[in-house]
């Protein structure tokens, strides 16, 4: 074996450990939240204790925002704050949810658009389950011609599957690198496969 069939096996083998140290990056960074004009996107999102969530200005409107735990009058800012300066693309503010539970936050300058919910779970707990709650069913049972409960006619309303949420540009950029180097690597393997068989 020659110094350059040594030279690209080695080469070949750091491609696949930078790869997989790369992936590990991205499967262990923290979760990343969007502000887009007046909203955060993904508004709602469940992360296990100890993770970083990020509040990053993605699509600025010239007015600055805030990221505030609990709700306008109500504990706000309890939790975490980040001050209001959130105005430019590319400001950020990170905060970790070392406590499981449910913690409200909001914008202070537009707290009637600007709110989100981080569910926080425990190692190894699932997020819970959507589920319509007692308004639902009222909702249900004081509707015109609506059965009266337990009569053979009454059904549960039909589930809405739940939204996905959007993926952050972020994250797309970062796939799109990992599946850039995944593909070189596999072509330079396949064309030093031939090198070294040829037919």
């Amino acid at each position: 074996m020659t110094f350059v069939h040594r030279a690209m096996r080695l080469a070949l083998a750091l491609g696949m450990l930078l790869t997989a140290a790369v992936s590990v990056a991205v499967l262990a960074s923290p979760l990343d939240v969007s502000i887009v004009d007046k909203s955060f996107q993904p508004p709602n999102i469940t992360v296990n204790a100890g993770d970083t969530v990020t509040w990053t200005v993605t699509k600025s409107i010239g007015e600055p925002h805030s990221v505030t735990s609990g709700k306008p009058g109500t504990d706000q800012g309890k939790d975490f704050d980040s001050g209001i300066g959130l105005k430019d693309d590319g400001q950020s503010f990170q905060f970790t949810f070392d406590k499981p539970g449910t913690y409200d936050y909001f914008c202070q300058v537009h707290p009637t658009v600007m709110t989100g919910q981080v569910i926080v779970v425990a190692p190894g707990q699932s997020a819970p389950a959507a589920s319509g709650g007692p308004a639902a069913s009222e909702a249900a049972a004081s509707s015109p011609g609506a059965s009266p409960a337990g009569s053979p006619a009454a059904t549960e309303p039909p589930v809405a599957p739940e939204a996905s949420e959007p993926i952050p540009p972020q994250r797309k950029l970062i796939a799109a690198g990992i599946l850039a180097v995944a593909l070189v690597m596999l072509f330079g393997a396949a064309w030093f496969w031939r090198r070294m068989n040829p037919a």
